[in-house]
């Protein structure tokens, strides 16, 4: 959590409808700390499932700037340990962000999950996460993108 123009700024993860897991990394990874606190808070959610239960991610990681190495390492970490309970998982970034970018391609493919996906475009990510979505799930998405 930190400040921006004195207003509080944090990450959150939550299902707001279905099976949907909403991710947004609104205050950034800056730290091991800040990816620690969502790994405890994506476990939280997940608790609420049955057990076995699969999920859909959808990660917005707008706001997330290159990591130093060590955060980067837990970010890899994080995304791996959900792998088996992940039907999809998509994380979304600035098209101008090409290192930040080049990072997270990297992230995804050493948690070796061939269903999860970087894009750069909402439109692209929202025709490949709502395919495995019900259309109240699909309806949702299109909200969560559409927000800044």
């Amino acid at each position: 959590m930190w400040c921006k123009n004195d207003v509080m700024v944090r990450n959150t993860c939550e299902f707001v409808t279905g099976r949907l897991l909403e991710i947004r990394v609104a205050a950034g990874y800056r730290a091991v700390a800040d990816v620690d606190e969502m790994i405890a808070m994506i476990g939280k959610r997940a608790a609420t499932l049955a057990p076995g239960e699969k999920y859909t991610i959808v990660a917005d990681w707008r706001a997330v700037q290159i990591m130093p190495p060590d955060t980067a390492a837990r970010a890899r970490t994080m995304l791996s340990v959900v792998n088996p309970h992940v039907v999809r998982s998509s994380i979304l970034t600035l098209p101008e962000e090409p290192t930040t970018n080049l990072q997270v391609v990297r992230l995804i493919r050493e948690a070796e999950n061939l269903n999860r996906r970087h894009f750069t475009s909402p439109k692209r990510l929202y025709a490949w996460l709502s395919q495995v979505l019900t259309p109240e799930e699909s309806e949702r998405l299109e909200k969560f993108l559409a927000q800044p």
